[in-house]
């Protein structure tokens, strides 16, 4: 069998997730051919990845009855691998996956969103207290303005 066609994808779950983000013993999920052998999936991973794998284990799902409204049918059965890499060892299987380098543009973004929220509070305060100027002079011209002057009226004889 050609080490191409031996690893199908890549299972990506939460439960795969956690096991791979493991510092000492990283375990990736793959879907593998169905008639691979242990050996077979440790030298198809071993020579396109780069890496040494200290050991496989392999699991066969069944295919499990499903339907979708009246009609009935099952799914796919497959083989499962999990392939654990030797200590210090790095897999990337998904695309722009640098730690590092991500949390470094996070860091970057989060302070420049800071500099420009402190920057908007800023000017909001700023235009807070030029209203409040304003209204405070206008109030004590109003308060100090002449007030109209009551005229009588005349009734009658007076």
């Amino acid at each position: 069998m050609e080490l191409t066609n031996v690893i199908k994808s890549p299972i990506l779950t939460e439960k795969t997730d956690k096991l791979r983000s493991n510092k000492n013993k990283p375990v990736f999920t793959f879907k593998v051919d169905y008639a691979a052998n242990k050996y077979q999936i440790k030298e198809a991973v071993e020579t396109i990845f780069n890496v040494k794998v200290e050991s496989v284990n392999t699991i066969k799902v069944g295919k499990k009855p499903k339907s979708v409204g009246r009609f009935h049918g099952f799914t796919n059965r497959y083989k499962k691998a999990m392939v654990t890499l030797v200590d210090g060892s790095e897999l990337n299987y998904l695309p722009n996956d640098n730690k590092s380098e991500k949390l470094e543009a996070d860091d970057k973004e989060k302070l420049a969103k800071k500099e420009m929220n402190a920057k908007k509070t800023s000017d909001v305060e700023a235009k807070v207290a030029q209203k409040l100027a304003t209204k405070k002079a206008v109030a004590t011209k109003t308060a100090s303005a002449k007030k109209p002057t009551v005229t009588k009226r005349k009734v009658g004889g007076e």
